[in-house]
């Protein structure tokens, strides 16, 4: 099977090594040094900047920041036919499943839910998609045969494969996703003199923060393109921030400690298997 990857950053780069010796892979990346690189680590059998060489590929994956997603897939209507399979590997899926749909058949999108906050090709690995969930998001007229491809690719590479309505992705990214980045994010802004306190902090703001490391640039694409529900759900924490004020300015133990409590049996149901 002839694949190409367009992005050669964590998650294609990632995808790239876990088909390693089950599929050709031809990388398409703007940064020349990194297609280099992936020949030399064998990752890849050929690569380069120009989306032609998909051309005669089985299946074309674009692992992309989403605000260039679309983009890429226009330019690969002059290169592909209309029956090759094309996914994505995008954080947000409606406005990306709705646009690309209008122009191609067979487009099925993707979401592999394995980001790490390092980017980039360095950080990328070969069983980074193993165990883990992947959601595709199939249009109302996406071809069975195109949807399977999708199912079958990511399977191939240990993921567990969920489809979800585009929409119904996003709202649901929104919560346990995108709001906890951004308030990772934000955190920062109120921590920019603690590296003089470096070696006294512990595991509880490490944990926090470990994603306000993530790439700007992907997580900027992200959080403009689910703004909707990203919106909604920043208006539902500051009510929830300012219940919590009332409780603390107030003196109010016995609603404070009933209020932590139940934000706390929330957080253990949710993960009540794994213990």
């Amino acid at each position: 099977m002839k694949i190409a990857v367009i992005g050669l950053g964590l998650i294609g780069a990632s995808l790239a090594k876990s088909l390693a010796g089950r599929a050709e892979i031809t990388g398409i990346d703007r940064n020349p040094d990194i297609v280099d690189k992936a020949v030399r680590d064998g990752v890849i059998s050929q690569g380069g900047d120009d989306p032609s060489l998909a051309r005669g590929c089985d299946m074309t994956v674009i692992s992309l920041p989403v605000g260039s997603i679309v983009d890429a897939a226009r330019e690969l209507r002059l290169h592909l036919g209309p029956d090759a399979p094309v996914t994505d590997t995008g954080s947000t899926k409606a406005r990306i499943s709705r646009e690309i749909e209008s122009f191609w058949p067979c487009f099925v999108g993707s979401h592999p839910i394995a980001g790490k906050e390092n980017p980039g090709y360095s950080a990328s690995q070969p069983d980074l998609f193993a165990g883990r969930p992947c959601i595709i998001t199939p249009g109302t007229h996406a071809p069975q045969e195109c949807v399977q491809q999708v199912r079958q690719l990511w399977e191939t590479c240990g993921s567990r494969v969920t489809i979800m309505d585009p929409i119904q992705h996003d709202e649901l990214m929104a919560v346990i996703s995108h709001m906890p980045h951004l308030l990772s994010f934000a955190s920062m802004g109120l921590a920019g003199d603690l590296h003089i306190h470096r070696g006294l902090l512990g595991a509880g703001f490490r944990d926090f923060t470990r994603i306000a490391a993530s790439d700007p640039v992907m997580w900027r694409d992200i959080l403009l393109d689910n703004s909707k529900h990203i919106l909604k759900l920043l208006d539902d924490y500051v009510l929830e921030l300012g219940l919590m004020r009332d409780l603390i300015g107030g003196r109010d133990a016995a609603g404070l400690e009933e209020r932590l409590r139940t934000y706390s049996n929330i957080r253990r149901n949710l993960y009540e298997d794994n213990r």
